[in-house]
């Protein structure tokens, strides 16, 4: 009964306004950047790497062959503080290109604009296109989280953690990495230090109903079903709609009702789960269950 909340990676970085291309409107040669994220960082890379990686329409008609440099600069710096460790190689007419580069954290560094550039040669530019400044605010700890994320999809629940105590050391005012820190606690049945991640989500994000689930879970998981009632019965009542979170609090408040011997609410709760799921995997195990509690 191990709660599981469907993670949505969040790896996109919007790039909410592009400064105008270097080249004039009358220019033939053209780019547009048209997507700028973060890959996954490898699993030798260090915590605090930021692996960009931007996707940039192109159009070259002033000469049959260049190449694309991409750029960042620091703050408000007018120089480039680090550059694409390879040229890439473009044909006349039009085409896409994926560019990657990697950027170390650095405290002193509050905004990263990345600049991505068509030469024709060394010192022939011919156009330009750059983002706004990118704040770095958001970004302590992400890093962390993404091999925390790639742990967790590996089973490596000890890892995860660590991971994850690295995220939220590097952000410690980020209810997310406490939620899933707390999730994957759960899995290595550290359930009184589940319960303090979720009480320090909940205080982050009161509202954050998966939260309460996975509190509810680790309270029953510890054999405090009473409590484990209230943190799931909040979930459900505040579900807008019924969504998987409250699949998963019907359930769990099913467990934790048939504990208590409150067999009529243990079944209600279970039926209530199969059909907010009619196609749940364990739903002829849960069928069981409601099976045993009507013979009581």
């Amino acid at each position: 009964m191990r709660h599981m909340r469907r993670f949505i990676p969040i790896v996109g970085l919007a790039v909410a306004q592009l400064w105008p291309a270097g080249a004039t409107a009358q220019s033939a040669d053209h780019l547009e950047l048209v997507a700028l994220t973060t890959r996954s960082p490898g699993a030798d890379s260090p915590a605090n790497t930021i692996p960009f990686q931007a996707v940039v329409n192109y159009q070259l008609q002033s000469t049959s062959n260049g190449f694309l440099l991409l750029f960042l600069f620091e703050n408000t710096s007018t120089s480039s503080t680090r550059q694409s460790s390879a040229q890439v190689p473009v044909q006349n007419g039009a085409g896409k290109a994926t560019m990657n580069i990697d950027y170390a954290l650095n405290p002193e560094v509050r905004s990263l604009t990345l600049m991505i550039a068509l030469f024709k040669t060394e010192d022939k530019l011919l156009t330009w296109v750059s983002t706004t400044p990118i704040d770095l605010a958001p970004w302590p700890g992400r890093a962390a989280f993404d091999k925390a994320m790639a742990a967790r999809l590996a089973l490596d629940y000890a890892g995860a953690e660590s991971y994850l105590s690295a995220a939220i050391q590097a952000s410690p005012e980020t209810g997310n990495y406490y939620y899933w820190r707390g999730d994957t606690r759960i899995y290595l049945n550290h359930y009184d230090a589940a319960i303090q991640d979720f009480s320090r989500s909940i205080t982050l994000m009161p509202e954050d109903r998966a939260s309460r689930v996975g509190r509810g879970i680790s309270l029953l998981w510890k054999g405090d079903p009473e409590p484990a009632v209230a943190d799931l019965t909040f979930a459900i009542d505040h579900s807008i709609n019924p969504d998987r979170v409250t699949a998963f609090a019907y359930r769990a408040r099913g467990t934790a009702n048939a504990t208590l011997i409150h067999s009529a609410q243990a079944i209600t709760d279970y039926q209530a789960y199969l059909a907010i799921l009619p196609d749940a995997p364990d739903r002829a195990e849960v069928e069981g269950w409601i099976e045993d509690l009507t013979r009581d």
